[in-house]
């Protein structure tokens, strides 16, 4: 008996320190959405004036609009939902396309019935093929869209991209002409509405671009210009569509969400997007209005597939040196459902613990007074903050509901975030047992497959040797050698298989992209013009990086090297500068990056593409193509620093600080190495001679190229210096 009451002793102290533990957790996770809900605010407040009025809405001149529905499955009410958006919209110059299983008799004729003779409405009938995905239905929509616009001469400036079952505000169409000239991808207001059979479904559970995220999502806008955008509401700019579509189909057919995943990847290529979130004459959100799903399974199959994207999109290490502050913040808040999920399923264990105590308390002999469980005046004060911060959350999320949906959804809150609780909850269970392949669409990129497992790829710390090793690139003594290389003379690892000629320059290139999870590529097009190159020569040479303009519009930078977080830092700053707000970092061959560098836009380099146009003149090569001959002749290149090193002339350090101090005015790397006063003059001078003098193998000898130069000077001071010496 006495040992029954020592155990719940100690049971209630356990308890006491699980709720301190817990009360700390709410407290951080509340002051950081106060402090985002203050900043939003603010953030909204200083642009009150920036929106456009309803008035320029209306007076703006009507861009051609394409509305996508695509129903791969029974809803009967679509087309009861067409009818209304016909009457209600006030917009003249748009489209509707409609895909339908053929095999849906009944939903086919609801459709048809409703859009009869509407010239406005083009219902393109689908197989079951071409239905087993969400992105197949898209894919196989827009090539009917396609076809529509070449025989009717038509080309639509937009495509929004709407579900069967939802609601159009009148405005809508004129709030998506008005931004589609500022951003790519435009956003609208998503409000979950709830259905008559099942209320609970509706609200809070799915809404995470309703009213209560709305100033969050404004701020996420515009300070990384990407919105967590969802499956519908969305519209897309004729130029997004073009991007998506020279890179294959535009929708992956492999992912849950195609929408979400073609938008993530168009952030990626550089495209901007924004939320657009504005109020009508009575004050009503011009928003997209969709039922929730019709039974809960359902609701929580849709949370957990938005979570799988998000929360759940590969785990990678929150912080990449490729990323700003404030993506890195955003970054977090998309996985920060699954922290508030387990700090409550914590908080529900820990009553059920204490009720389980309570209980065996009261059924123990001689346990006749409950022990206290806080003791600590610190505990009991953080509960009552926390308290104190849910109340105002609550107040918040009551003032916000009672503004945008009316007094029945107010009344009927409470009940609706308790369902809410529960699809959460249930969705991040279910998303967390998701196979491992489930999210490869929404992950990092194709070349993290070639990472190892175990614990250095959880914490983001991989060595490129290990990412070779294990894809069978080089043997285990090869990766012991380029260590032991590395340590005796600075050199980075990637750096020292490139002196030791241990691996090729595009498999080097591939290790370090699936290191830094960035995407692979060469750099195998032609130079000879200046005009889409974006970094300054001084400050690509500093970085070992290019900058260039993509077929898709949007502007792929490569490096070749991985660099502290201060130089990723720098290199953004630079790209700022050069007016290139949204890179597309990619890993390219070091030998292809510097020879971009010192050759494009030279007469060097237009002599070159003319010779490789003369040899393809005749017929096929057994070189290949005209990208596989600008592999072979740019690939053996070398940059002078690595030259000097492999030489032993110069250490890497002094490459290193030599590097730092590159800047608008003063000297450029290679001049700087050439005036290094610890490198021997006349060694200099034969391996400066030796670069100067390369040239690619089917180029004539010009010299338009770019040189490094000797200052003869201080060659001539370093002879007397060493004749007297002597």
């Amino acid at each position: 008996m006495e040992s029954a009451v020592l155990f719940l002793w100690e049971g209630w102290g356990i308890l006491g320190r699980v709720i301190a533990f817990l009360a700390i957790v709410v407290f951080v996770l509340g002051i950081e959405s106060v402090v985002l809900k203050l900043m939003a605010d603010i953030h909204v407040w200083r642009r009150r004036w920036a929106g456009p009025t309803l008035e320029m809405l209306r007076r703006k001149p009507e861009e051609s609009v394409a509305i996508l529905v695509t129903i791969t499955g029974p809803a009967l009410l679509a087309g009861t939902m067409l009818a209304r958006l016909k009457r209600s919209v006030q917009y003249d110059n748009y489209m509707i396309f409609v895909a339908v299983r053929t095999i849906d008799a009944q939903t086919l004729a609801a459709v048809r019935r409703k859009t009869r003779g509407d010239s406005k409405v083009q219902i393109c009938p689908m197989e079951t093929s071409d239905a087993a995905t969400d992105a197949r239905a898209l894919n196989t929509l827009l090539a009917a869209v396609g076809r529509f616009e070449q025989e009717n001469a038509v080309d639509f400036q937009s495509y929004l991209i709407q579900g069967p079952e939802t609601i159009l505000h009148p405005l809508t169409l004129k709030l998506v002409n008005w931004h589609c000239e500022f951003a790519s991808i435009v956003q609208l207001p998503v409000l979950t509405g709830p259905r008559r059979t099942l209320p609970l479904n509706g609200g809070a559970g799915l809404d995470d671009l309703g009213e209560y995220h709305a100033r969050e999502t404004r701020l996420r806008a515009s300070m990384v210009h990407s919105v967590p955008v969802r499956e519908t509401g969305v519209a897309l700019r004729r130029d997004a569509i073009r991007a998506l579509r020279l890179r294959g189909d535009s929708f992956d057919e492999a992912t849950e969400m195609p929408v979400f995943d073609a938008v993530r990847r168009l952030g990626e290529r550089g495209y901007a997007a924004t939320f657009a979130w504005q109020r009508d004459a009575r004050r009503k959100v011009i928003a997209v209005e969709e039922l929730a799903p019709r039974s809960y399974s359902a609701a929580v199959r849709a949370k957990a597939a938005r979570l799988r994207v998000t929360a759940f999109s590969g785990w990678r290490p929150l912080g990449s040196p490729q990323g700003s502050v404030w993506t890195h913040f955003f970054n977090y808040r998309d996985r920060r459902a699954v922290v508030v999920a387990a700090t409550w399923g914590c908080a529900a264990l820990t009553a059920l613990a204490a009720a389980a105590l309570l209980g065996a308390g009261m059924l123990v002999p001689g346990f006749d007074t409950t022990p206290r469980v806080i003791d600590a005046p610190w505990v009991i004060a953080l509960l009552a903050i926390d308290a104190a911060l849910l109340a105002a959350a609550l107040a918040r999320r009551i003032v916000l509901t009672s503004r945008v949906r009316g007094l029945a959804a107010t009344l009927m809150l409470p009940l609706d975030l308790a369902s809410s609780a529960l699809i959460g909850a249930h969705g991040v269970l279910l998303a967390s047992r998701a196979p491992a392949g489930a999210n490869t669409a929404a992950g990092t990129g194709s070349s993290s497959s070639a990472l190892p497992e175990g614990s250095d790829l959880a914490s983001g710390k991989a060595k490129i040797t290990d990412i070779l090793v294990a894809s069978g690139a080089m043997g285990r003594e090869e990766a012991k050698l380029a260590a032991r290389y590395s340590r005796r003379t600075g050199r980075n690892l990637m750096l020292a298989l490139q002196d030791l000629r241990l691996v090729d320059g595009p498999t080097i290139a591939k290790g370090l992209a699936a290191k830094l999870g960035l995407e692979f590529g060469h750099i195998d097009g032609p130079l000879d013009n200046y005009s889409s190159v974006f970094l300054s020569r001084r400050e690509a040479e500093r970085f070992s990086a290019f900058a260039q303009r993509a077929q898709d519009g949007g502007i792929d930078v490569y490096v070749g090297e991985d660099y502290p977080m201060r130089e990723w830092r720098a290199l953004r700053a630079a790209l700022r500068r050069s007016g290139v707000h949204r890179p597309h970092f990619k890993v390219a061959p070091l030998g292809e990056i510097a020879y971009a560098i010192r050759f494009a836009g030279t007469a060097q380099e237009m002599a070159v593409e003319q010779a490789i146009a003369v040899s393809l003149m005749d017929g096929p090569i057994p070189e290949g193509s005209a990208r596989d001959i600008r592999r072979l002749l740019r690939g053996p290149y070398r940059r002078l620093e690595d030259i000097l090193v492999e030489r032993g002339l110069i250490g890497s350090r002094r490459i290193r600080n030599l590097r730092r101090r590159i800047d608008g005015n003063g000297p450029d790397l290679e001049n700087a190495l050439s005036r290094d006063r610890r490198i021997p003059p006349f060694t200099l001078a034969d391996t400066v001679r030796e670069f100067n003098a390369w040239r690619p193998a089917i180029a004539p000898l010009t010299s338009a190229a770019p040189s490094a130069r000797v200052d003869q000077s201080f060659k001539a001071e370093d002879v007397s210096a060493s004749r007297l010496a002597a």
